[in-house]
């Protein structure tokens, strides 16, 4: 297993939440310029993704 997702699946919503609003900041303030930025930019993206994968799995669970 990822070891990002599986450090994700350990925080509590408001932790979980927190990391998804400082990604969107962080994508938000991103210099579209910098060499690095489509790299930094997928990063981002990826950690977003897993935050609602773990949402996700948390709803779908009984």
């Amino acid at each position: 297993m990822d070891e990002e997702l599986e450090a994700l699946r350990w925080l509590t919503v408001d932790e979980l939440a927190a990391a998804r609003r400082r990604a969107i900041k962080e994508l938000n303030l991103l210099d579209r310029s910098a060499a690095d930025y489509p790299v930094t930019e997928a990063a981002l993206q990826r950690t977003l993704s897993l935050v609602g994968q773990v949402q996700d799995d948390r709803r779908r669970r009984p």
